[in-house]
């Protein structure tokens, strides 16, 4: 997959894994394409520890996904951090997402500089009504939130 990844440099490619152990051994003693965004996915207070995997890797790009968020996740530690999405869970299983713990996440970007990009709400509405993702949609406050990182190429 990486060996696809450097003879494409023209593309970017977004690595999201929930193995954050796995990317960090993995890149202890290779580079990091420059075109490989690394991600790790934080849903809930338990899996904060996989931020710290990625922190220090020489990515262009490092990055939260915060999907499907699961609860309040707190205090976060941002440093080395490049990007941060955020959306509900979605399907016939789904749990509720609280846009408290959305504005809590963009806060903390806002306040690091970190571009935020609010994705969607999931099968569960802002205001705790059970329906459909498309009709749930993605504003967040009233508007669409959906900030990239910006990367010199």
């Amino acid at each position: 997959v990486f060996k696809v990844t450097e003879d494409t440099p023209h593309h970017n490619y977004q690595i999201l894994t929930k193995r954050a152990e796995r990317i960090a051994e993995y890149f202890y003693a290779r580079n990091v394409p420059r075109n490989a965004w690394i991600g790790v996915t934080v849903e809930c207070k338990e899996t904060k520890v996989r931020i710290d995997c990625i922190r220090n890797l020489n990515a262009s790009v490092k990055f939260l996904s915060c999907e499907p968020l699961l609860e309040d996740l707190g205090d976060l530690c941002l440093q080395g951090i490049n990007w941060i999405i955020v959306g509900g869970e979605s399907g016939a299983q789904a749990r509720p997402m609280k846009e408290e713990w959305v504005l809590n996440i963009k806060r903390q970007a806002d306040a690091n500089n970190i571009p935020f990009f609010f994705k969607q709400w999931g099968t569960w509405s802002k205001d705790g009504i059970k329906g459909n993702k498309k009709t749930n949609g993605k504003l967040l406050q009233g508007v669409v939130v959906q900030n990239m990182p910006h990367i010199n190429k």
